[in-house]
């Protein structure tokens, strides 16, 4: 589980820089170790583990493998500057981590945890952040192992991530508030496959699939036990996201008056005369041209 360890995202991607640049050159993990943590770096000493959890950061999120002489690879294509190392590890984390439990057992389902409760922040430090992660013990279903617990260190880690994977962001009081935008921006080709247009069931369907830390996905379920699909109504952090979609012009969410859909009032009631004719959504439009209207 290389969140554990202190792996800082940049680092990751001066490790996946370095390969690319590697491609065509001898890089066995000895000398990948020796050109992230040369002899003579300030601070380093016979302990010092960052080139090791770099490497088996990028091996968990099969972002590099060896090739047949044992040098380590790529396991993606650069063309033209692109993906970069950023986006490579951003949508490795969403193929692994955030799709199953198996790299990583907490991240999404705190996350699920995180949003599903009425003040769905995490606090900077203290007694009230210590009694969020009891909680989300407390709150895990009895099926799931609670070997190797989150602690408040581990969760430093994952409020790291979290930030980079655009999975939220911190406020001036500096606690932490789950904002999944660029992750359902992400997800969007997933869940619109075939037809640019869903009602608000199927697209809810299409949604936890693709997002299962989100409003009734497995990961969310985990840990959200108290959540009632029944009553169509989105947690804060998915209906904001939804909302700020809408806003840039990826999505239209069509709300007409005395609309028994899914609601998103829980991320502030904003009403137009054109399509935000109420709280509650019955249909989800991918707009391909963001002229559309």
């Amino acid at each position: 589980m290389f969140i554990d360890n202190p792996t800082v995202p940049t680092q990751l991607e001066v490790l996946i820089d370095l390969l690319h640049t590697l491609r065509q050159k001898t890089s066995s993990v000895e000398s990948v170790r020796a050109l992230l943590q040369p002899k003579g770096l300030p601070g380093l000493s016979a302990t010092s583990k960052q080139a090791t959890h770099q490497l088996g950061a990028a091996r968990e999120l099969k972002l590099v493998l060896p090739d047949a002489n044992g040098n380590l690879r790529l396991t993606y294509h650069i063309r033209d500057g692109k993906p970069s190392a950023r986006d490579a590890i951003i949508t490795a984390f969403d193929d692994t981590v955030l799709s199953s439990p198996d790299v990583e057992p907490w991240f999404g389902r705190f996350f699920g945890f995180l949003i599903a409760q009425e003040d769905d922040w995490v606090p900077p430090e203290g007694t009230a952040r210590l009694d969020l992660l009891k909680r989300f013990d407390s709150a895990l279903a009895g099926h799931i192992a609670r070997a190797n617990p989150l602690n408040d260190t581990k969760l430093s880690h994952y409020l790291r991530w979290y930030t980079y994977t655009g999975m939220g962001w911190r406020d001036p009081a500096k606690r932490f508030i789950p904002d999944p935008t660029d992750r359902l921006r992400r997800a969007l080709p997933k869940i619109f496959t075939g037809t640019p247009h869903l009602d608000a069931g199927p697209f809810m369907s299409a949604l936890i699939a693709a997002c299962p830390e989100l409003d009734g996905g497995s990961l969310f379920l985990d840990a959200a036990s108290d959540y009632d699909p029944s009553a169509r109504e989105c947690t804060r952090a998915l209906a904001v996201a939804l909302r700020n979609l809408h806003d840039e012009g990826l999505l239209r969410l069509e709300c007409p008056k005395d609309s028994l859909g899914w609601s998103l009032e829980r991320g502030g009631s904003v009403r137009d005369q054109m399509h935000l004719k109420s709280d509650r959504f019955d249909r989800v439009v991918l707009l391909l041209d963001r002229k559309q209207t």
